[in-house]
């Protein structure tokens, strides 16, 4: 018995003789192994449902998911696919299989298959985040919240993480910095127990590929600075504004999509009507069935309309500003930056202005004036020269320093900024496309069946 939401996914126990059988393909049927019977997994009074995976990679949202074809422009290329689901002693969680194709000198082999579990995603984020601080590091699906932690086994669930998942690796996979991360690299090729080593050793690899290493800043949510930067307030100018039309165009369509769904409530209640008046009334019996099946076929579109919402306009839109958030941090960290800097030249300056006053109190003063008081002067005067002295140098190298991680952090944030600006347009290209199509199919679909009533009409009316 196959229940209408449970996830479609194989399962592996620990404890069970399943996992062994699922482990019997070797790597040439690697690309069926989403086929498996309908077995059920009874564990703690819960049934767990394991049939066909074929479903998985027939859907529309996922593209080209059956096949991995290696882009003529690209030397790595990584899907994610066949999710399978965990159930151990202590916990129990959902692997995705990670399959890579790569032409690249520093790759031992062309193609690795490994799984990974959406925490080993976190570890990869946060690792590229500590070695690129000014790269734009693409946003992960957010964590299942608590009222949906009962339903993060169901295949909606699944299939919209497995999207999200694509989504960010892919991105990361077309980075020109990123991509080279040796975290990547690890992430992507290590077998089950080097991945898990690796991440339990603290002196796993952080290097940085040249960019800049993440550094303790201050805060950087009220940093005020004395120089504004025209090019990248312009750019946090413009993420605040399309924040707020993005967010405000989810909270309206999701009022309507509610709306809608409220309506076809009424008209499931209403089309019945017609079909039973029909019974009654012989000279217009033909009518009003028309009629009512229209209304139905109308509000089964519409029904159709509501359910593809999330898939095509509510959650793109949500991880779109999640997307934003995310450049919009790496400004901040820009800004911070731009503060030590300015901080630090201040500090400079102000030991500068300090030294030249005291020389010139120096030459100033009289060798015969006050007396013993000269001489009782004297040695804090040179206590005072001597500690500038050494201090002005190594704030020099500190401003020298601050100035050229400026320099590099504005370089690599055009740079990034270029790239997701083409995104950007691709992105909300796609979700506007689908809404319009949505849309189309909606209309299309209820002007036929409305048309079909009077066309009948019209036949009636010649007879």
């Amino acid at each position: 018995m196959e229940s209408k939401n449970s996830a479609v996914l194989n399962v592996v126990s620990e404890s069970k003789a399943i996992s062994s059988i699922l482990m019997q393909d070797n790597s040439k049927d690697l690309d069926h192994s989403s086929i498996c019977s309908g077995t059920t997994f009874d564990r703690d009074n819960s049934l767990v449902q394991s049939p066909s995976l074929e479903s998985f990679s027939s859907i529309h949202d996922i593209e080209n998911l059956s096949e991995l074809t290696m882009d003529e422009n690209s030397d790595l290329c990584v899907k994610i696919d066949n999710p399978e689901k965990h159930v151990e002693t202590m916990e129990t969680y959902i692997t995705f299989r990670i399959t890579t194709r790569v032409a690249r000198i520093e790759f031992s082999d062309h193609e690795y298959i490994v799984r990974r579990r959406y925490n080993d995603f976190l570890w990869l984020r946060q690792k590229l985040m500590e070695c690129h601080n000014f790269c734009i590091v693409p946003p992960l699906p957010a964590k299942h919240s608590l009222i949906g932690q009962l339903d993060r086994y169901s295949k909606e669930f699944i299939l919209s993480r497995m999207k999200s998942l694509n989504v960010f690796i892919n991105r990361i996979c077309k980075h020109p910095i990123l991509s080279c991360n040796d975290n990547l690299k690890i992430f992507l090729t290590s077998t089950r127990l080097e991945f898990s080593h690796h991440r339990k050793n603290k002196n796993s690899i952080s290097s940085c590929n040249g960019t800049i290493a993440t550094l303790n800043h201050p805060s950087s949510s009220h940093t005020v600075l004395r120089n504004r930067h025209v090019e990248f307030d312009r750019v946090k100018n413009y993420l605040a504004m399309l924040t707020e039309k993005l967010s405000s165009l989810e909270k309206i369509s999701g009022r309507i999509n509610k709306d809608r769904s409220d309506l076809i409530s009424e008209i499931n209640n209403f089309h019945p009507i017609f079909i039973r008046w029909s019974a009654s009334e012989p000279q217009i019996c033909s009518t009003l069935e028309n009629i009512g099946n229209a209304l139905e076929r109308s509000s089964a579109a519409q029904s159709a309309l509501v359910h593809s919402y999330n898939n095509s306009m509510g959650a793109p839109i949500k991880e779109f500003l999640q997307y934003i958030d995310v450049v919009q941090e790496v400004l901040r960290k820009r800004e911070a930056f731009q503060c030590d800097y300015e901080t630090s030249l201040e500090e400079l300056h102000k030991r500068h202005s300090e030294k030249d006053k005291l020389v010139a109190l120096s030459q100033d003063r009289s060798p015969h004036s006050g007396g013993g008081f000269g001489l009782w002067r004297q040695p804090s005067y040179d206590d005072k020269l001597e500690k500038l002295g050494s201090c002005i140098p190594q704030l020099l190298k500190m401003v020298e320093t601050s100035q050229d991680s400026l320099e590099m952090a504005n370089e690599f944030l055009r740079s990034d900024l270029e790239c997701w600006q083409e995104e950007k347009r691709q992105c909300l290209k796609k979700i506007l496309l689908d809404f319009v199509g949505k849309q189309i199919n909606y209309y299309e679909a209820s002007v036929n069946a409305w048309e079909h009533v009077t066309n009948e009409m019209k036949k009636s009316n010649k007879l």
